[in-house]
């Protein structure tokens, strides 16, 4: 779906766990999410954990939308990886 939105020409910001999934169906922008049952944040974490983990990948997402792709493309934040 986040391809066929691409195309209409709205950038797509794909936030997913499931990151080679999304590079093979071409997705144009792939933000890594966290685990797969919960992709923007850490629900095991304390509140104030969870939410700092929310914000980063947010802010990720944001930052994809607002580059230039030609293919498939996986913007990451080393911090939200635990």
């Amino acid at each position: 779906m986040a391809k066929v939105v691409e195309e209409s020409g709205i950038p797509v910001a794909l936030i997913t766990a499931l990151t080679t999934l999304a590079r093979d169906v071409g997705a144009p922008r792939i933000v890594q999410g966290v685990r797969i049952p919960h992709p923007c944040g850490n629900p095991t974490l304390p509140p104030d954990g969870d939410r700092a983990i929310r914000r980063r990948i947010v802010l990720m997402a944001l930052k994809a939308l607002q580059t230039l792709v030609i293919e498939p493309t996986s913007f990451v934040d080393p911090d939200v990886l635990m």
